[in-house]
């Protein structure tokens, strides 16, 4: 029961679902609500299991979004468990339909599986902050330092935007809702980016991270990986990363 503290709806909600009450789609939308909890709990499944603690969980009409108060040095493997478990708990929501489809009714049916392949399908597009992109930049940052993979994740995610947008004008799709929100949220992710750097050295210089593996020819404070612990050499010695950290940090 404590979990469900956690659980919040965004006003936009509320008003969504008054104005597919309003128009007859109620079914509708409920059959997506259902669809976006059961995502969620995905989500939900894999943070409890990583003993992670849940901020809070927040539903808009497309969509939910899961805080968890954890490290950005946290392991990465760990983390693209999180943002897959939406998509695993989806497709088992599929299986789970398909077997016992002669159960259900056929209109029903069918909405819950066209319903769950389409947001399927536009939560896997890596844009900012669908977890298609999380799972993007999760991946990023496996083979390039934090404020590389940051910035690419940026530019491809704004790349990818600018196509949907387009796409969506040429075919008249009534998205406007869902790109005013994808583009408040890229400019938020840009804006956030000094902080989040910042907080990404102070969490390297105050604690012990498990690091799998040791680089020893890093030459500036900014090549610094995610899960990788590194080392400085200057004037034929090395320096730990703590220490540059430290000298980049309070040394002013």
């Amino acid at each position: 029961m404590k979990i469900l503290s956690k659980f919040k709806i965004n006003i936009t909600t509320y008003i969504f679902f008054l104005i597919c009450f309003l128009c007859g789609y109620i079914k509708n939308i409920l059959i997506i609500f259902t669809i976006c909890f059961i995502h969620e709990l995905g989500h939900l499944f894999f943070i409890k299991l990583f003993a992670y603690d849940i901020v809070k969980v927040e539903f808009f009409p497309f969509g939910g979004y899961t805080t968890i108060n954890n490290k950005i040095n946290s392991n990465i493997n760990k983390e693209l468990l999180i943002a897959c478990g939406g998509f695993i708990s989806q497709l088992l929501l599929i299986f789970i339909l398909y077997l016992f489809r002669n159960n259900l009714n056929i209109i029903t049916y069918n909405l819950f599986i066209s319903y769950s392949i389409i947001l399927i399908l536009f939560n896997i597009l890596p844009i900012i902050p669908l977890d298609g992109n999380k799972i993007f930049h999760l991946l990023l940052e496996k083979f390039f330092s934090y404020h590389l993979a940051y910035y690419l994740n940026l530019y491809i995610s704004l790349i990818i935007l600018v196509i949907f947008i387009f796409i969506n004008y040429i075919y008249k799709i009534d998205n406007y809702f869902i790109i005013t929100f994808l583009i408040y949220e890229v400019f938020i992710y840009y804006k956030n980016y000094l902080y989040l750097e910042k907080r990404f050295l102070l969490e390297r210089y105050l604690d012990d991270f498990e690091y799998h593996k040791i680089d020893n020819n890093t030459k500036s404070i900014r090549d610094l990986r995610k899960n990788v612990l590194h080392y400085f050499k200057e004037n034929n010695h090395y320096i730990k990363e703590k220490d540059k950290i430290r000298d980049k940090l309070f040394d002013k």
